[in-house]
């Protein structure tokens, strides 16, 4: 009975409460990816259950809204308290004139004693959800915060401090997350230098291992830096624009293994239009600008050809 009684506390106390602030805090921005540790579990879940803990006690102790709803099942809440506690400690145990009554009185007891505890724990659950709701939020507004502003300065503080140590650093890089709600829409573009090949793209996906390390990334309109006819036009004395160089790569995406990535830049631009036409293309990057056709669908060597 102690390791059922251990249990349920463990998990109503420590566990849950951890679980329910990640799923809603989740509604705005996903947790860290790695697997904690026992030890990183327990102490992530003392830290978020420590307010909505306070909280639940301040109103189920020192408010009506602690006999409600009114129970009227075994004993005195006090007196339940009592007696689990008792059943509980370790020594001898005590022959009762009637051992069937004694029993019953038990299982009121702990009956009464599960009860307020659940209505402990749905107070704790709810304050929990609400504390992961609000963290989400204050998070998702990070890149707002103004270094001028007293407020914001604090809100920004608490997220790099507290809020953000248990958001993976890859989706503050890969995303636009740390931008203004303005620039929210802006497309996450990145050159990659990946086995002594230069790709370029439109970042649309990333995978991690349990450990939070990069495991590989999804690019859009992926194209590949021609860095061999590049050289041999140098050797020739012909000089082009270094964007003629690029060939895009035919396909939806292009995956990139994050072993092979010796470095990368990354660059947050505003999104492309899908159906611009020459004439608009021009008028945007000037009549200088050297605009590369798609290859057709029956390409045969996208990789290899120039």
């Amino acid at each position: 009975m102690s390791a059922l009684v251990a249990g349920f506390l463990l998990i109503g106390y420590l566990l849950a409460p951890g679980v329910i602030y990640r799923l809603f805090f989740s509604a705005y921005i996903p947790a860290r990816r790695y697997q904690r540790t026992r030890t990183e579990e327990v102490v992530f879940s003392l830290l978020v259950t420590m307010v909505p803990f306070v909280l639940s006690w301040i109103l189920l102790v020192h408010t009506p809204l602690g006999k409600l709803p009114t129970l009227a099942i075994g004993p005195p809440k006090a007196e339940a308290y009592r007696i689990v506690f008792r059943s509980l400690l370790p020594g001898p145990e005590l022959t009762p004139s009637n051992p069937l009554i004694a029993k019953v009185h038990l299982a009121d007891a702990y009956l009464r004693a599960f009860l307020e505890q659940g209505r402990f724990l749905l107070l704790l659950w709810l304050f929990c959800a609400l504390e992961g709701w609000a963290s989400g939020l204050i998070v998702s507004r990070y890149g707002d915060y103004s270094t001028n502003q007293r407020m914001h300065q604090l809100l920004k503080r608490f997220c790099d401090d507290f809020l953000l140590t248990y958001v993976s650093e890859w989706e503050l890089l890969f995303t636009t997350r740390s931008l203004s709600r303005s620039q929210q829409d802006f497309d996450v573009e990145i050159d990659a230098l990946a086995a002594g090949i230069l790709y370029r793209g439109k970042l649309v996906d990333w995978f991690l291992d349990q450990d939070g390390k990069l495991e590989g990334i999804f690019l859009e309109r992926a194209a590949r830096y021609q860095q061999a006819e590049l050289e041999r036009d140098r050797e020739r004395g012909a000089e082009r624009a270094r964007e003629s160089y690029w060939r895009t790569i035919p396909g939806a995406k292009l995956y990139l293994v994050a072993s092979t990535i010796a470095n990368y830049n990354i660059r947050y631009v505003p999104p492309m239009q899908q159906d611009s036409t020459l004439a608009q293309l021009r008028a945007r990057f000037g009549e200088e600008a050297i605009i590369t056709p798609l290859p057709p669908d029956n390409f045969d060597d996208p990789i290899n050809s120039p």
